[in-house]
């Protein structure tokens, strides 16, 4: 059996969840990749009482590759329909499209619920602030969380 975990497909699984929290905004590729980390790892930023993904040291240095794999899951979901895209003044952005939203009714598991409800807070968590603000505060955290290691 092959390995789905942090591959396009996992990813592609929890960008449809972060768009579903917001099903008629438009997102870039970065705020995306942003929502998923701090989804999964919110407690680090003082919005819930635990990591869905448990402890991790070096959950900072996923960020980077993480961004690369939401780019590649974008990808899919658009060649799939899955996902609206729309060129801006700033690049790419991504809404859910109907179909999207459909396949996202199917994710009845346990840890799809508790995505769900995290990327809920989390978007009430982002809504007062800018994408370069939660980009910024990512890198503080990675910094403070590097400084701890050494």
């Amino acid at each position: 059996m092959s390995d789905v975990f942090n591959t396009p497909f996992e990813v592609s699984l929890r960008v449809l969840l972060v768009l579903e929290a917001s099903p008629r905004e438009w997102f870039s590729a970065d705020w995306i990749a942003a929502a998923d980390f701090i989804t999964i790892y919110g407690k680090d930023f003082g919005i819930v009482d635990e990591n869905l993904h448990g402890e991790n040291n070096y959950r900072y240095s996923e960020f980077a590759l993480r961004r690369e794999l939401i780019r590649e899951a974008l990808k899919s979901l658009a060649s799939r329909n899955l996902i609206h895209v729309r060129a801006t003044s700033n690049g790419f952005a991504y809404a859910l499209s109907k179909s999207g939203g459909e396949y996202c009714a199917e994710f009845e598991s346990e840890y799809a619920q508790n995505y769900r409800d995290m990327a809920a807070i989390v978007r009430q968590f982002a809504n007062s602030k800018s994408e370069r603000e939660i980009l910024s505060l990512i890198n503080r955290y990675s910094v403070s969380a590097l400084q701890r290691s050494y």
